[in-house]
């Protein structure tokens, strides 16, 4: 027999009805998923002679199979399996499998995503520009460490990372964001989400342990939160932050994003950031503090890390590379008190153990040559460029209907909308238009949502961002009062 009918046909005289015994055993195969959709099968007279059964038989069982669409015949007589696996509904079982699934993981549309096509003017935030980005420079150091891997056995290393690398960042978030540390405070991680999940297998305990988060706030914090099984807390923000003030009793963490809030952009305040120090002695609770792109500037020097003012080793300091370098670089790390450091290695080698070696190398390199702080440096400029261009637009085209909210620091600012519009009807029309931006209902869970516009400074061209003011003016008045 062909190799495409590997699958072990039989038939038995004695059971009888032998079209209904071909036929069975094929459209099984066919359902399964072992005929795979586009292989053509053989003819009827070669499996006829394979089976010992006469042709006339075999022209039935295609017949039938043609007839209840599992196989289609192309011009030229050649007979395909078809694909049937968008036509198959939901079997019972799949449905029951799928109601066993933690109802936390159940909500598949987190990450739904517009077709990019039809976005001419993109403000999504969150991403990094990249098109300035030394990939030339990177690109060499990922090789030299690649090399170096073939004349000499690299060790695994300490699941915090490697000391080089955790040398450097110690030194880079104090250079650029105060905060106080060495590089025994430093773990590696795989991004800030997986800090996230690190810090709450670590403290949570499940149906126990209260988390205040800010709402809005960043969704893929609070997943990391409820999939650990804290009982959460949304604590509303204002025009200095989070309301220290509406933390709830028995809450033992606070998330919190305080020198650029997301998504509000607006910085917590120096009185509101020693009130929830203040508080967090009292109740002897501990801080995330989430700096995830604070190392871009907007017109002024940004307020210190909270970190900086924390002088019981209470805060946690999360920081990322995939906002100052690219997303798939997927290294992030915490500034952790030093005791903490071997707990933290004990919940990371239950899920991945470390960092790509080569990885941790090349970037420990890219930035003792000074050549991360080139780019951020460069880089600083150009989004400055795009946030004084986004405020020409909204002076020029839609003064009194957006007002500019306050921002110290990075790539991403709101636009406070007025009263008499919507603004998540002001994202959909926008949206339809070609225009990509954000509202504060994507980033709350509760009924108390600022009526603000979100746009990110990462992939919106210079040249493009006035006549996207004009067009999102035109958005605003086309939803009506």
């Amino acid at each position: 027999m062909e190799p495409v009918f590997a699958l072990g046909l039989h038939v038995s005289r004695e059971s009888g009805n032998l079209v209904a015994q071909i036929y069975n055993q094929l459209s099984k195969a066919i359902l399964q998923g072992r005929l795979a959709a586009g292989i053509a099968i053989p003819s009827s007279r070669l499996l006829a002679t394979h089976l010992n059964v006469s042709r006339n038989t075999i022209l039935q069982v295609y017949a039938r199979l043609q007839s209840e669409g599992l196989l289609i015949t192309q011009a030229g007589s050649k007979t395909l399996v078809a694909d049937i696996a968008s036509t198959l509904p939901q079997s019972a079982m799949a449905a029951n499998f799928i109601m066993g699934i933690a109802p936390h993981w159940q909500d598949t549309t987190l990450f739904a995503q517009p077709t990019t096509s039809t976005i001419k003017f993109n403000f999504s935030i969150g991403l990094a520009d990249t098109s300035t980005f030394p990939f030339e420079i990177w690109r060499r150091a990922i090789n030299r460490q690649y090399r170096k891997m073939e004349t000499r056995t690299m060790e695994p290393g300490h699941p915090a990372g490697q000391p080089l690398l955790r040398n450097m960042i110690a030194k880079f978030i104090s250079q650029s964001r105060a905060v106080s540390c060495n590089p025994e405070n430093i773990f590696i991680c795989s991004g800030a989400q997986q800090a996230y999940v690190l810090l709450a297998q670590l403290f949570i305990k499940p149906g126990e342990t209260g988390v205040a988060i800010e709402s809005p706030g960043y969704p893929m914090a609070r997943r990391a939160f409820v999939t650990a099984g804290a009982c959460i807390f949304d604590v509303p923000v204002d025009e200095e932050g989070l309301v220290v003030d509406a933390i709830p009793p028995g809450v033992k963490i606070v998330f919190v994003t305080p020198t650029h809030q997301f998504p509000t952009s607006v910085p917590m305040s120096i009185s509101r950031r020693t009130e929830l120090l203040k508080l967090a002695k009292q109740r002897d609770m501990i801080i995330i503090e989430d700096d995830y792109d604070s190392e871009f500037r907007i017109g002024s020097q940004p307020i210190d890390a909270l970190q900086t003012l924390d002088s019981e080793g209470r805060v946690f300091y999360v920081g990322t590379f995939s906002k100052c370098m690219f997303f798939d670089i997927r290294t992030g790390f915490i500034a952790a008190p030093e005791w903490a450091i071997p707990y933290l290695a004990n919940v990371r080698q239950a899920q991945d153990w470390r960092n790509p070696l080569t990885v941790q190398l090349a970037l420990a390199e890219f930035m003792q040559t000074g050549e991360l702080r080139r780019h951020i440096s460069r880089m600083n400029r150009i989004y400055e460029q795009r946030y004084t261009a986004i405020i020409a637009g909204v002076n020029k085209y839609a003064k009194g209907i957006l007002t500019p909210g306050a921002i110290r620091a990075g790539v991403h600012l709101t636009l406070n909308l007025h009263s008499d519009y919507s603004a998540q009807a002001v994202c959909t029309n926008a949206l339809q238009r070609g225009i990509k931006i954000h509202c504060g209902n994507e980033f709350s869970v509760t009924e108390k949502i600022p009526n603000q516009l979100m746009l990110g400074l990462g992939r919106i061209a210079q040249h493009n961002i006035e006549p996207a003011m004009q067009k999102l003016r035109d958005c605003v008045l086309e939803t009506g009062k």
